[in-house]
């Protein structure tokens, strides 16, 4: 780890009342950091003082020095560069209030001071009329609006903390703690507040959380319940003065209940015991209005108010989590069409024109051609069982055993055997990966291994096809199994066709499948066409049947054509 300079003590001042950062993680929670040191070094390296665990930022990404009791922000020759208040810098002096962003969407972000209270949104409650037609019912309903409309930009604790915050300013009443269940199923305190917006300790509540929740799942209705805690205690086998000590008058308690938004707005709520997410208590050791009594509606609008926050914040994780996701997908498909060959070979006796689409973001077929010397090119398609990031990481693993394969004429059998047990050795979600592998000599002899696949098509100028079929099972199936070597002739014009069973079972909307007789029949009917030209009407005689109708597999087809010796002229 590398060693960090500690500030000098002409800076002492600076560090006594230093500079504090608001980090921002991608869920929106919130976490306070002092910069204590000079340079404070933001990026993905573990050893940086903020440490982002995000791959698209750099790993040295940008830093913080101290000079002269200022502060300014360096980027670190970063990828994605460094942006204050959305404006591009090298070099920047910090000011309370700038935003720090490093170039990515959906990433960290930095406030420059530490995160305050959510004061504007009680401002707001002390704006809004204390009286009118719906009284205290429709302060409080506008009040928790406010929360809400503020999730997009608060974390969930804060919006919470505000919540609370709101509900003791239209009841008066002197603590609140919002209590949610955890794992076990117990109530904890999870917010916890006094009127004037201040935090409390939930060591502060005293009542027993299971006299309220003895109380809570007592109630006859599901958005309400009365609770006079002394009453309750007693019930409790007598569990002490703590309720008398406290000196309360009121109690006010407010079932939280599990809901979910429909399309179009409407909230339905679940009907049973356990589906309480946990209760809002409220008291106050002076008379105030009794809003346990004669207002049901209030009681109903916080249970649903307060729940839909949690709704919400799930959604809002659900999404978030999602975009990640699928960043990350976009990043392994990147990946994954890079290891594609980046060059197929268009002059030479051997000429190849080759694709692979996926139906999901990755997939699990590849193909390769690799030449060997100038006297032989190796082919290989493989299509791994399954679909989506299994399958795609385990075409990964087959792709890097074949790279890394000795492929000579005499051990292809013995290559695709050990490739066989490194797969069954390694793979244990019992996939299997159907592969045709192939060899082929500048004469034109090609010797191939159909290992489960479909069945290879060679194409003679005449529209003679052959089919090269399986001879063995897939790689990844049994240890021991054996993979016989076939030979075929290969003559000047000839064309090789591989596809996975993602071509031959493409289907039109009717749910018809393309099928090996049309890939053959397209064959004969075009066997004089170059193989970038074949590999072409082949891709838009598919397209044509298919007629956008959505694919439920990868689709591979690679074309190789021999031009015999001497060399023909480029295809």
């Amino acid at each position: 780890m590398a060693t960090v300079a500690p500030l000098p003590r002409s800076q002492s001042a600076a560090r006594k009342h230093g500079m504090k950062l608001t980090l921002v993680d991608t869920a929106g929670a919130k976490k306070v950091l002092d910069i204590n040191r000079s340079p404070f070094r933001i990026g993905r390296l573990p050893g940086c003082e903020v440490t982002l665990q995000d791959n698209r930022i750099s790993r040295k990404h940008a830093q913080i020095l101290v000079e002269d009791g200022k502060y300014f922000l360096e980027d670190c020759a970063s990828r994605h560069g460094v942006f204050v208040n959305s404006r591009k810098i090298e070099r920047h002096e910090l000011s309370q209030g700038d935003r720090i962003e490093f170039g990515v969407d959906d990433s960290y972000h930095i406030i420059v001071g530490a995160a305050a209270e959510p004061t504007p949104l009680i401002r707001k409650v002390a704006e809004l009329p204390a009286a009118g037609p719906t009284g205290d019912l429709g302060r409080l309903s506008a009040v928790l609006d406010v929360a809400r409309a503020l999730q997009s930009s608060m974390a969930l604790e804060d919006v919470l903390t505000a919540a609370v915050d709101a509900a003791l300013l239209v009841t008066d009443c002197e603590r609140g703690f919002l209590m949610l269940r955890d794992k076990q199923g117990e109530l904890a305190v999870n917010v916890a507040r006094s009127r004037g917006n201040e935090s409390l300790s939930g060591d502060d509540l005293r009542v027993p959380s299971r006299v309220i929740d003895k109380a809570l799942l007592k109630r006859r209705d599901l958005l309400s319940m009365s609770f006079d805690p002394l009453q309750a205690e007693a019930e409790d086998d007598g569990a002490g003065q703590t309720v008398r000590a406290l000196e309360l008058r009121r109690v006010l308690c407010v079932p939280l209940v599990k809901i979910r938004m429909g399309q179009e707005h409407e909230t339905s709520l679940l009907s049973t015991r356990e589906d309480t997410l946990g209760v809002l208590y409220m008291d106050s050791t002076t008379n105030i209005l009794d809003l346990t009594a004669g207002n049901r509606d209030l009681l109903q609008t916080l249970a649903i108010e307060i729940s839909s926050v949690f709704e919400n914040a799930r959604l809002l994780g659900e999404e978030r989590k999602k975009k990640g996701l699928e960043q990350q997908l976009a990043i392994a498909r990147d990946i994954q069409v890079s290891m594609l060959p980046a060059n197929l070979p268009t002059q030479g006796w051997l000429v190849a024109s080759g694709s692979s689409e996926s139906c999901y973001q990755v997939g699990g077929d590849y193909f390769d051609v690799t030449q060997y010397e100038d006297k032989h090119w190796g082919i290989v398609l493989a299509d791994v069982s399954g679909k989506g990031v299994s399958a795609a990481l385990l075409a990964s693993l087959i792709q890097g055993a074949f790279f890394s394969a000795v492929n000579l004429e005499d051990h292809l059998s013995e290559t695709v055997s050990r490739i066989n047990r490194y797969v069954c050795e390694r793979s244990r979600s019992a996939r299997f990966a159907t592969v045709f592998y192939g060899l082929i000599a500048r004469d034109g002899l090609t010797k191939w291994i159909n290992a489960g696949h479909c069945p290879a098509m060679l194409v003679h100028p005449s529209g003679e096809v052959d089919m090269l079929k399986a001879t063995t099972v897939p790689l990844g199936l049994f240890v021991e199994s054996e993979f016989p070597v076939i030979e075929s002739q290969l003559r000047a014009g000839d064309k090789l066709v591989v596809y996975s069973d993602g071509v031959s079972e493409a289907t039109d909307g009717s749910g018809e499948q393309f099928g090996e007789q049309r890939i053959e029949a397209v064959l004969k009917a075009n066997a004089t066409l170059k193989a970038h030209e074949l590999h072409e009407k082949l891709r838009q005689e598919l397209a044509t049947f298919t007629s956008g109708a959505e694919q439920d597999d990868d689709v591979t087809l690679l074309v190789l054509g021999y031009q015999g010796e001497p060399p023909l002229l480029s295809t």
